[in-house]
């Protein structure tokens, strides 16, 4: 059998394992590819690329050279050695074992027996139903944005005129003239300040002060007091309340158990690591670790 080496990392081939006597496709120089090779090369690549050999020649012999090209570098660099090339070796020395290692580790996992999982998914429904299951109160609001972000504008006359205009409100003014009259956000005052996203206390993308105003409300068709934010100042109406909730078991048991798979994988693997420890056996040049290790003790 000849020596196989693994070089996915390095873009350059594929790993293989070539046995004594088989048929010979192609020859350049000291490079062969054997029939078996040849085969599993053409099988790892893209559909197109396979059709496009099979149907051209020109095509195929410029897939061809590629893949002797990429067996050429990988000889080169089996050919590396530590006194004639140095950190040119180790570095292609440990980039190739990282790669089998992740390679062993992806291959346990794609083999990892996952047990049946729904009744624990149950379980784990039950006691962590906050987590997997809640959805919290949402909100949905309009408003009305005096815009003078900070620095840029005196805020103080903006909120003598946002309180006025706030008064009348709560005095029962229509609220859609208002915006009309005095919001700058223009794409909320063709809707009539209609603030159109559902959110929930402290939801990403939505300015926290915003939130917590809108939040503040105690009824639907109330309004804020004044709320300052990055964009200005703003009057919140609140239009409608959705309550907090629990998804049911069967919206979310899809997630819990991708979650417990995850878990689960994640242990054995952590155990199989465990297992390939140093062993009750191992041996260790004592004098040689002290040798390595003296220029970097610390000074007495």
């Amino acid at each position: 059998m000849l020596k196989c080496q693994l070089w996915l990392a390095l873009g350059l081939c594929v790993s293989v394992f070539v046995q004594a006597g088989d048929e010979i496709v192609i020859r350049d120089g000291d490079v062969t590819v054997t029939r078996a090779e040849f085969e599993e090369i053409v099988e790892r690549w893209s559909r197109d690329m396979r059709e496009a050999a099979a149907n051209d020649t020109g095509d195929r012999l410029e897939l061809i050279n590629i893949a002797v090209t990429n067996k050429k570098l990988a000889q080169a660099a089996d050919k590396l050695t530590p006194q004639a090339d140095g950190e040119d070796y180790w570095t292609l020395y440990f980039r190739e074992q990282n790669l089998k290692r992740r390679f062993m580790i992806d291959r346990f996992v794609a083999n990892v027996e996952v047990p049946e999982l729904a009744d624990l998914a149950r379980e784990r429904y039950a006691t962590e139903k906050d987590k997997y299951a809640k959805v919290p109160e949402k909100r949905l609001t309009s408003h009305i944005l005096w815009v003078c972000p900070p620095g840029q504008c005196e805020r103080e006359p903006v909120r003598q005129e946002a309180r006025e205009v706030l008064a009348q409100l709560r005095d029962g003014a229509d609220f859609e003239a208002m915006v009309e009259k005095y919001s700058g956000d223009p794409g909320s005052r063709k809707k009539g300040g209609r603030f159109e996203k559902w959110f929930s206390l402290g939801e990403k993308g939505v300015e926290p002060r915003y939130t917590g105003g809108a939040f503040d409300i105690e009824e639907v068709g109330a309004y804020s007091d004044l709320v300052e934010t990055q964009f200005g100042v703003h009057i919140i109406r609140l239009d409608d309340v959705q309550e907090a909730h629990y998804k049911s078991f069967e919206e979310v048991r899809d997630l819990i158990i991708r979650t417990l798979r995850g878990e689960y994988v994640k242990a054995a693997v952590k155990d199989y690591e465990s297992s390939l420890s140093l062993s009750d056996e191992v041996r260790i040049d004592g004098a040689a670790m002290e040798d390595i290790f003296a220029p970097y003790k610390s000074a007495p």
